[in-house]
């Protein structure tokens, strides 16, 4: 199992939270969007144990009415090159 497999899930729980959505009602919103997510998914992209594509960012942007921007860390693009491939490990 993944660990820190992404950088979004700490906001969709605080977004989830402010709207007073179960990870199940979310999934049920992010599926009527046409998004094929379920609430296990959504437990593993919020405890960021899963990966989550660009498809999937532009959903949650869109069921929060949010700005994709504000699905990531306050911090995320102000790290240089240097600092993310610090991050990356060689398989």
């Amino acid at each position: 199992m993944l660990k820190n497999a992404n950088v979004v899930g700490q906001n969709v729980v605080k977004f989830r939270h402010q709207a007073g959505w179960t990870q199940e009602v979310l999934a049920g919103k992010m599926q009527l969007l046409g998004c094929y997510i379920t609430r296990d998914i959504i437990a593993q992209i919020e405890t960021r144990r899963s990966t989550v594509n660009d498809e999937r960012v532009m959903f949650f942007a869109r069921v929060f009415g949010v700005e994709i921007g504000r699905l990531f860390p306050q911090n995320f693009g102000n790290k240089s090159p240097c600092d993310c491939r610090k991050q990356i490990s060689v398989i």
